[in-house]
């Protein structure tokens, strides 16, 4: 997998700094599209609250979430995948019926490029406080015809500044004017870093397949296919945890209750990595472990084992050598064992992984 090493003295940078990213990204959401949901999706989103039951009409599932800081609250990323053919790609300048004579001329010209639209609805309701948002998001994507696979599930993503609190998402996707609708109601927290002083604690961990540098951060809500976006960064989450054996891949987490050094205001952490096959103890890989001055951390990791090789002649060693073994495919757990070395504070934070 690939990795880019500028990520790392990036967001250092900008923690320390101070700015966090906060200025950019919270002026997104000043400028974004008007914010407004239909009544019949409204309608539709709000009666299913209750129940949690989905519409399918157009099938999609939403997968996961991160947060990372963004000033006084938090930014929320939201992970949703879809089957392109239940979005419905058509060909690029594709008429509507009426207008098909007119235009054949001009879709004859545009025969390998297929296309879909469709529109995002958003309410975020606050089960445990009194917030409450809701957006519109337009959204649309273009593709090669050689390159598409109507059976490819494909991810997506959004981004959104939110406080702290317990929320219940309702969402909704929407094509042909809103006459095919798909819902979705997902759970999920956000933890409000002031409030943790006794203890650290660590949102959800994800790992980067690839990272690109933005020319400016985004000054409104998008749909990303495929990637999102953390102020000028666009990243690429490797899908499930999901990893070849011998795939390297930086992980990358957010640590919340630390203390900064009184004086420099830096951070002091340690974090010691290891790879265990779930329901065992004794781990299968043991990483070096990391030192960091930031509450963002990432670290390459390179999931393959080290072992030790002994030849014996009787009970004597004639020869040693290390050798790197793949992993079986299975699942397994990353630990993360971090210390706060400034207040003495520990966490350990387990990682499902997959070897496929």
């Amino acid at each position: 997998m690939r990795t880019k090493s500028f990520i790392i003295p990036i967001l250092i940078m900008f923690f320390m700094l101070g700015t966090t990213f906060s200025p950019k990204i919270r002026g997104q959401q000043e400028e974004e599209q008007a914010e407004i949901i239909p009544e019949e999706v409204k309608s539709i989103l709000l009666q299913g609250m209750e129940s949690r039951e989905p519409s399918m009409d157009i099938p999609f599932s939403i997968s996961d979430y991160y947060y990372l800081p963004a000033s006084q609250n938090l930014y929320f990323i939201l992970l949703f995948t879809a089957k392109n053919a239940d979005l419905v790609y058509t060909p690029v300048g594709a008429p509507q019926e009426e207008e098909q004579k007119e235009q054949q001329a001009f879709v004859e010209k545009t025969p390998d490029v297929l296309q879909t639209r469709f529109d995002v609805f958003l309410i975020f309701n606050q089960l445990d406080g009194d917030f409450e948002k809701e957006t519109f998001i337009p959204a649309g994507f273009q593709v090669n015809k050689d390159l598409y696979d109507p059976e490819k599930v494909e991810l997506y993503s959004t981004g959104y500044i939110l406080p702290p609190g317990e929320y219940l998402l309702a969402m909704a996707i929407t094509q042909d004017n809103s006459q095919k609708i798909g819902t979705q109601y997902f759970e999920f927290e956000i933890k409000d870093p002031a409030s943790i002083r006794n203890r650290l604690e660590v949102p959800p961990v994800f790992f980067v397949d690839d990272t690109q540098k933005l020319e400016a951060p985004e000054k409104k809500t998008y749909i990303h296919k495929g990637y999102f976006t953390y102020s000028i960064l666009k990243i690429k989450p490797v899908l499930n945890n999901t990893f070849s054996s011998g795939d390297t891949s930086e992980v990358f987490f957010y640590v919340m209750g630390g203390s900064p050094d009184p004086q420099t205001q830096r951070y002091d952490y340690t974090v010691n990595y290891q790879v265990l096959k779930e329901g065992q103890e004794e781990p299968l890989i043991r990483f070096a472990e990391g030192n960091y001055n930031s509450p963002i951390i990432i670290q390459p990791l390179k999931f393959e084992r080290t072992v030790l090789v002994r030849k014996k002649k009787g009970d004597e060693i004639i020869e040693e050598k290390k050798e790197t073994r793949d992993l079986d495919p299975g699942q397994y757990i990353l630990r993360l064992d971090i210390k706060d070395n400034i207040s003495g504070k520990t966490h350990t934070k387990d990682v499902e992984i997959n070897i496929k």
